[in-house]
């Protein structure tokens, strides 16, 4: 009887062992199941995240791109200015039609320095006719202007001393300095009018007084801008009364 007891309670316990085995399977079946499936899912999603991030940022870029671009406007200086007022009595007219040879040169470099302006280096020149002041200027100076004014290399003119006429005003060139006579320019005054761009253009307008006259004529530049102390190179000048 014992026996017996004993058998049937063994078979109890196998049982229930057996049943909760079962059940842990069952659970670890279902998380694997869940698991798997939010796996899937966000694989699934994850390529169309992706490929609105990269749309997202292509139209941020082409938004950057479509916006207009900020121009660069000239601004004439005051010092731009003033260059321009001295240039009025310095240069004469000129278009890009006018040829610059040695007669162009040589009138630029005369009348850019014949006024003797402040500090400049003087010497008493001995004529035939009579004792000169001249102003000294060097080479790499004259080189150094005429780059500033036009952007163009100053050609190879050096008259000598002997070449100049009786009563003529000196201008000449001698180890490595052009001397030129001191002279005096027309009473004309200078006022700057305005400005206006057009393209990569710029006219630039002065008004003229003489003698106690207002608006006697004009005088209109036309320059380029350029990386330059003055900011601009000049490309033709004409003055009408």
């Amino acid at each position: 009887m014992k026996k017996l007891c004993l058998l049937v309670f063994m078979t109890t316990i196998l049982c229930l062992t057996a049943c909760g085995t079962d059940k842990k399977d069952e659970t670890l079946e279902s998380s694997s199941s869940i698991l798997q499936t939010e796996t899937t899912t966000n694989t699934e999603k994850n390529p169309e995240e992706t490929s609105n991030e990269i749309e997202t940022t292509g139209s941020a870029e082409n938004e950057q791109e479509s916006l207009p671009k900020k121009e660069t406007t000239f601004e004439l200086t005051e010092q731009g200015k003033n260059f321009l007022t001295q240039m009025c009595k310095k240069l004469n007219d000129f278009n890009s039609q006018t040829a610059k040879d040695e007669t162009f040169w040589r009138d630029f470099l005369f009348y850019s320095y014949t006024g003797a302006y402040e500090g400049v280096e003087t010497e008493t020149v001995p004529r035939d006719d009579f004792d000169e002041t001249v102003v000294k200027i060097s080479l790499q100076e004259a080189e150094a202007y005429a780059k500033l004014v036009f952007d163009v290399d100053l050609p190879d003119i050096k008259p000598s001393f002997e070449d100049m006429e009786q009563g003529q005003t000196s201008f000449y060139y001698q180890n490595g300095y052009y001397y030129i006579g001191v002279s005096d320019y027309p009473d004309y005054q200078y006022t700057f009018a305005d400005y206006e761009e057009s393209g990569d253009s710029i006219t630039v307008r002065y008004t003229i007084d003489f003698e106690g006259e207002s608006n006697v004529g004009t005088v209109c530049f036309g320059i380029v801008p350029k990386d330059n102390e003055n900011g601009f190179i000049i490309t033709s000048k004409s003055t009408e009364f």
